[in-house]
């Protein structure tokens, strides 16, 4: 057992895999695809890639089922942000179409791929667009790849669709879901066992491991904690407790159809000597002194409306 203060005893992923349910879902799923990329080097990777399939598989379902759920509470049945929740897990689906028929490495692979999976997603819309249509002019009239052209044309289609008809800023939600927090607990256990896996297999060469995982994206998510809220009407709610240090950042956005009030506490009934006025459709980075008091921890929502719900996204950035 590791002596009390040992990090022995910690899974490094945690943080991370907590951060939010979108950053959950990514890293899981670059992990998974760095594993896929490599599982035809070595019958051991192949079995790493056997074991964590299912569980990315239900993380990623876990993920898309809980913002369908908090839009469905927001009056939304099916929004753009829902879909796009699902363009890594569609987009791997492109990846496996394409190396059935091309291996990797060969000029067509490298024509149509050579920039890789997060290519398609994780850029302004405008930008996915862009990448997804020159894929389909790239294939041209490739016959072999005609039933992966075809999905990816339909695909364009419904993600402009959605993107024509939305209205409003919106964001991933907070990792309150206990559905959810399972899905991301089983999937941090199993990320520590494949890295596990990785050092028997490469036991001299950490970069080689350190290679199968998103290191940046993990090491930006264990500095960040998104929170996602509906605030009643006339109410007020806490959305995180932290002891603020120098140099931390506080991202606002203000999701719903009313403004709100934004202001540090002790705790959820405490006073509030100062309130940030969080406008409609307004995104903005502030410091924790623009909310208050530092030597309060507590991040308080007020909702003055007396008639329609508020929806607010508040990440905090560690320095």
């Amino acid at each position: 057992m590791a002596n009390r203060g040992s990090n022995l005893g910690k899974n490094p992923f945690e943080r991370p895999m907590k951060s939010s349910i979108g950053i959950a879902c990514e890293i899981s799923s670059k992990v998974l695809q760095a594993l896929e990329s490599q599982s035809g080097t070595d019958a051991r990777i192949a079995d790493e890639v056997t074991y964590l399939e299912p569980i990315d598989e239900l993380l990623q379902q876990a993920g898309i089922a809980y913002n369908a759920s908090f839009e469905t509470r927001t009056g939304a049945t099916e929004t753009l942000v829902q879909f796009e929740t699902g363009i890594s897990a569609e987009v791997k689906v492109w990846w496996r179409k394409l190396t059935d028929v091309y291996d990797e490495g060969t000029p067509q692979y490298n024509t149509l791929w050579g920039h890789g999976n997060t290519w398609f997603y994780g850029h302004s819309r405008v930008t996915n667009l862009l990448h997804m249509n020159a894929l389909v002019t790239n294939i041209g009239a490739d016959a072999a790849l005609a039933v992966l052209k075809t999905r990816v044309e339909n695909y364009i289609i419904a993600y402009q669709s959605k993107i024509d008809t939305q209205t409003g800023d919106k964001t991933e939600t907070n990792t309150d879901s206990s559905s959810f927090d399972v899905a991301v607990a089983n999937s941090t256990t199993a990320l520590f066992v494949v890295y596990c896996g990785l050092v028997r297999i490469f036991p001299t060469y950490l970069a080689s491991v350190l290679a199968f995982f998103p290191m940046e994206l993990i090491y930006k998510a264990s500095k960040m904690r998104e929170y996602r809220k509906l605030i009643p009407h006339a109410s007020r709610r806490k959305m995180c407790s932290r002891t603020w240090k120098n140099g931390d950042r506080i991202e606002m956005i203000n999701n719903g159809l009313v403004d709100l009030y934004v202001g540090l506490a002790s705790g959820k009934d405490g006073v509030v000597a100062t309130w940030y006025r969080l406008s409609v459709g307004v995104t903005v980075t502030v410091a924790p002194a623009d909310l208050g008091n530092t030597a309060l921890k507590a991040v308080i929502v007020q909702n003055n409306d007396i008639t329609t719900r508020g929806d607010i996204t508040v990440t905090i950035f560690e320095a």
